[in-house]
């Protein structure tokens, strides 16, 4: 009978190392698998706001792009008129210079 007892309790811590074993399997299993999940989370995220990030600069470098082209069609187009205007001006420029240059030498 004390044999018999005995031979339980052994079969009994037995089965409570081998199921701690499993647990502990199971349990680093289950770790890996979450550490796993998580690094697939991460890299996920991270080339989502790759992506993200590149689309902001790409419409920056668009906006930047059209800002510039209408900078310069302003400044060509204030070109165009003070030439114009200067263009207008020619003859009552030539006019005034040519009067000074009699002017001055008749008076000499």
């Amino acid at each position: 009978m004390f044999a018999e007892e005995l031979n339980l309790i052994k079969d009994a811590e037995e089965k409570a190392e081998q199921m701690k074993r499993e647990a502990k399997i199971s349990a680093n299993n289950l770790t890996g698998d979450a550490k796993a999940e998580v690094t697939g989370i991460i890299d996920a995220a991270f080339a989502y706001e790759k992506e993200k990030c590149q689309e902001l600069i790409t419409q920056g470098q668009e906006e930047a792009q059209r800002r510039y082209d209408a900078a310069i069609e302003a400044a060509q187009n204030l070109c165009t008129d003070m030439r114009e205007e200067a263009k207008t001006r020619e003859k009552e420029a030539i006019k005034f210079i040519a009067e000074r240059i009699v002017k001055s030498s008749v008076n000499c």
